[in-house]
């Protein structure tokens, strides 16, 4: 396994020690910034495997897989986590913008199996720069929650907004992409 994907590897295994600090943060607040290093942690080597992808030319199949499925994985769950209630104290994530996150994660993925399976078709969804925009806001949003205490609620809620109406756009822009793909193929 190339090193890039087992930085890739690495992502997802951060993300149960994420998850349990961000169940621990109403117990003791500086879990809150434990998780949010290890976010930065998460965010920085999605940067780092990536480049070392291209920079060694170890782009694999597997890679073109196991990147986003970390990426989806940890954007999901911390939405969940920080939206609840039960949780996560105030500012939580609020459910309207976790439903954009995750409807847009869900959608895209159903999308690709189903051209897949039923068309019997790849598509190649690589991501632009409205994708890799789209997920950076994403992160800064979550970071932002987890800042929460140290942010005022305008500016909380100015990012979350920013976060839901990039990321509808991202995802009709995707869809547009692989519909355009599939009829001109």
């Amino acid at each position: 396994m190339s090193l890039p994907n087992v930085i890739s590897f690495a992502r997802i295994c951060f993300i149960p020690p994420f998850v349990l600090c961000v169940m621990q943060v109403q117990h003791h607040n500086v879990y809150r910034y434990v998780a949010l290093g290890l976010l930065l942690i998460i965010g920085l080597s999605d940067v780092l495997d990536g480049y070392l992808a291209r920079k060694w030319g170890e782009i694999t199949n597997f890679g073109k897989y196991l990147d986003p499925i970390a990426d989806k994985l940890i954007l999901v769950v911390a939405c969940l986590l920080l939206s609840s209630d039960k949780l996560w104290p105030e500012p939580r994530f609020p459910y309207w913008v976790s439903t954009v996150i995750i409807s847009r994660e869900v959608f895209l993925t159903l999308g690709l199996i189903a051209a897949y399976i039923i068309l019997k078709r790849k598509i190649d969804c690589s991501p632009n720069k409205l994708g890799r925009f789209t997920t950076f806001l994403q992160v800064t949003a979550i970071m932002a929650v987890l800042l929460g205490n140290h942010l005022s609620l305008t500016t909380l809620f100015v990012l979350w907004w920013l976060v839901a109406v990039i990321t509808s756009i991202s995802a009709v822009n995707y869809t547009y992409r692989a519909v355009k793909k599939l009829y001109i193929n």
